[in-house]
């Protein structure tokens, strides 16, 4: 039994002993690890009004429980695979997955900014400090004459002639049978500034704004061609009453707020970063704290 002697055989016994033991534990060991390795996945409001959200901004109503339901489903599939895709690095340079999740942390924002209701007193200093967000814009109520340049040799002085003609006898009557026809109505009663720029141009909607009413005024050019104009009633812009826009007042407090809120926090969370821009964008980053060459 010489080889049961040998040093060799006694170093072969303890290297194979040692083995089985650690095989043996780092099997508990890696046992243990998977059973704490569980990840934790959260859902909750913010997430259950973010699948909300998307849904009603695709189909124009808010989901029905059964939907929703599975709106909540599809999320936690979406969050697992999400999860084992960065595992993998799968997530690198990949514009559309960073804007989902820059979207996803907007929502987790939004829904931790609890604002609390404002009193009476803060919304009356609100629209004290914003009464032109509330005011209403000036009106105008006019008739017009149309003279078409491309069916005319001179429009201009036919505007001119039939201008003398409408001072001295400016009724429905004469109105009617003079001018060319043109598909905007003869007309426009209660038209704000927006309005009538959209129907005849932007010169021509601040001319318009700027007559005395009662006389007829032109020939006032437009995007179709000349126009003779009688202003008959004009209603100057004023700021609504506080009791008329309340509801508006609370809408743009609370905006307000979130907004205030968001560039607070923002100010924050960049503080935990380095942001280094080259010399050719650091002007487009703007007030961010930015480092060149890997200096603050």
């Amino acid at each position: 039994m010489k080889p049961l002697r040998e040093p060799f055989f006694h170093f072969f016994l303890a290297g194979a002993g040692l083995f089985v033991a650690y095989t043996w534990l780092d099997d508990g060991v890696e046992t243990q690890h998977q059973a704490s390795s569980v990840r934790e996945i959260r859902v909750g409001e913010g997430e259950l009004r973010w699948v909300s959200e998307i849904w009603t901004r695709q189909w124009q109503r808010t989901p029905s429980p059964e939907e929703l339901r599975g709106l909540v489903a599809n999320l936690l599939k979406e969050e697992v695979l999400a999860r084992e895709a960065r595992e993998l690095g799968l997530d690198k340079d990949d514009t559309v997955v960073r804007r989902r999740l820059a979207q996803k942390m907007t929502f987790l924002i939004e829904d931790t900014a609890r604002i609390s209701e404002p009193d009476e007193s803060d919304l009356q200093q609100f629209y004290d400090a914003h009464k032109d967000s509330f005011r209403r814009t000036g009106r105008v109520s006019f008739v017009h004459v149309f003279f078409d340049r491309s069916k005319r040799v001179n429009a201009a002085a036919d505007a001119q002639q039939t201008l003398v003609r409408l001072t001295t006898d400016g009724g429905p009557e004469q109105i009617a049978n003079e001018g060319d026809r043109l598909l905007i109505e003869a007309e426009i009663g209660g038209a704000d500034l927006n309005t009538v720029t959209a129907r005849f141009g932007q010169d021509f909607a601040r001319e318009i704004f700027a007559l005395p009413p009662g006389a007829w005024s032109g020939p006032i050019e437009s995007a179709y061609g000349l126009h003779l104009v009688r202003v008959s009633e004009m209603i100057p812009g004023d700021v609504r009453p506080f009791a008329q826009v309340k509801a508006e007042v609370l809408e743009q407090w609370h905006e307000q707020q979130r907004r205030a809120y968001e560039e607070r926090y923002f100010a924050e969370l960049f503080k935990k970063y380095h942001i280094v821009a080259d010399e050719r964008i650091e002007a487009l980053v703007g007030p961010l704290t930015v480092a060149k060459d890997g200096t603050r």
